[in-house]
């Protein structure tokens, strides 16, 4: 079997998914990764035994690669992105597709232009617990959607531990991009308008200056949905991911916890007395990746050598931006925006 030569721009946590999943998926070959960061880059090249460079250009000049994914913080995309496309790379980007409205109509606009695939990752519609709520939900078992309520929140040590880059994004951009999302896939229409509260305190107290926690409802007419997210769950919270999803319908409903296991390690360490690791996110299992996280790089890799359309299109990432955007705005202005 021919395998599509891939690279990945951006090597951090994400950026490893994807080159473990080129690395063991038998239609890719994992050609080259890019990463500002030199011993960062030498560490994954020799792990996943490829080649690796500093500048993103080299990348665009290889004729022989065909994908590239982009994982590069929230706020580095589109010039990565938009120089891919017009090489003629099919490229696979990280939520959130951009920080500003214009930067995501810029890749759209270049996406149509080149020809090439522009897809977002957006994983947890991948996710089997969504899968199968959204197949119910279309086979009218729940009835009309009336309320959909989720949350999804990380520990303070994500953005104050993680990221030196965290005042340029927040738990608007690195985490409602995920839940927004899933609550317009599973209404199957945008929000005609928006209402959001957050507060800024805790993190900039830190030396993050980002919001610590936004919420916003998201009025779709007939239906609503209440998202929420926040930056600062306390260190000793089992999960590092707190995740809920509840949908109420006219005849039914269901309630998501998938950041909930039966799988738990106690340790010695006082600051995290107990662990419940991410596994069915993505793990590795005899070196081939397991999890909803590799799932979409390997279903991107399928569009490409099948030449087939992904159903996740560019214009969904632009309207995620404009959903967010809109709703920050109305927390700056203390208003209802409409979309």
């Amino acid at each position: 079997m021919e395998r599509i030569k891939c690279a990945v721009i951006g090597t951090g946590i994400f950026g490893e998914i994807h080159c473990h999943t080129y690395t063991e998926y038998g239609r890719a070959e994992l050609a080259k990764i890019c990463d500002l960061n030199e011993e960062r880059a030498k560490y994954i090249a020799e792990k996943y035994q490829t080649s690796y460079t500093l500048d993103y250009r080299e990348i665009a000049e290889d004729k022989e690669i065909s994908i590239v994914s982009v994982a590069t913080p929230d706020y580095a995309h589109k010039d990565i992105v938009i120089e891919m496309l017009k090489s003629g790379k099919n490229v696979l980007v990280e939520k959130p597709m951009a920080t500003k409205v214009e930067d995501a109509e810029e890749m759209v606009e270049a996406a149509r232009k080149s020809g090439k695939i522009l897809m977002i990752d957006f994983h947890n519609r991948f996710n089997p617990l969504f899968t199968l709520t959204k197949e119910k939900v279309e086979n009218g078992e729940f009835g009309e959607i009336m309320m959909i309520y989720t949350r999804l929140s990380d520990k303070i040590s994500v953005p104050v531990e993680w990221f030196n880059w965290s005042s340029k994004s927040g738990p608007h951009w690195f985490l409602f991009p995920h839940i927004v999302d899933l609550v317009c896939w599973f209404m199957e229409k945008l929000p005609l308008k928006v209402y959001g509260k957050a507060t800024r305190k805790v993190l900039k107290e830190k030396g993050v200056d980002t919001y610590d926690v936004v919420s916003a409802i998201l009025d779709f007419g007939s239906s609503y949905a209440v998202v929420e997210t926040s930056w600062i769950i306390p260190e000793n919270w089992p999960n590092l991911v707190e995740f809920t999803f509840n949908l109420q319908g006219s005849k039914g409903m269901v309630s998501i916890n998938p950041a909930e296991k039966d799988f738990f390690i106690m340790g010695s360490d006082e600051k995290k007395y107990i662990d419940s690791p991410f596994y069915h996110g993505y793990t590795s299992v005899y070196n081939h990746t397991y999890g909803f996280a590799p799932l979409p790089i390997k279903y991107f890799v399928d569009c490409v050598y099948e030449g087939k359309q992904p159903f996740i299109k560019p214009e969904d990432g632009l309207n995620n931006v404009k959903i967010i955007a809109s709703i920050m705005k109305s927390v700056e202005e203390g208003r209802e925006i409409e979309i």
